[in-house]
């Protein structure tokens, strides 16, 4: 088994969605867990995005939609295999209105960045937690 290295960011609004999908997706426990570190603009709460990052199978690399920077930071993007996501949904007993992983895959933002250059690149900081 092959693995690749993903920074996935997520809205808020799609936390819950994202996470389903990622445990639905993944083999085993790998994908319980995650989306579980807030993100915003400031660095201070309510949390607008939250952040996943680290090894994912390639297969589950494979589906998502992917942007890529170039050495002069321009970024593009791949789009994700809608309809194989929304498959596994639909596996998982996880009923959907349509369009709503499409709206998903447009709004995460998938890369091979280490996590605080994704997170500059969106313009969000990690939320401050109060000691």
């Amino acid at each position: 088994m092959s693995y690749a290295t993903r920074t996935l960011i997520v809205p808020a609004a799609f936390q819950q969605l994202a996470q389903g999908l990622c445990e639905a997706a993944a083999e085993g426990d790998a994908g319980k867990g995650m989306f579980t570190t807030g993100l915003s603009a400031t660095g201070a709460s309510p949390a607008t995005h939250y952040i996943s990052a680290g090894y994912i199978e390639q297969q589950f690399a494979d589906i998502l939609p992917l942007t890529t920077v170039d050495e002069e930071g321009n970024a593009s993007t791949r789009p994700g295999n809608v309809e194989f996501v929304e498959g596994i949904a639909s596996q998982a007993g996880i009923t959907l209105p349509a369009g709503t992983v499409e709206a998903l895959s447009t709004a995460v933002d998938v890369s091979e960045q280490d996590p605080f250059a994704a997170m500059a690149r969106l313009g969000i900081k990690l939320i401050e937690v109060a000691s």
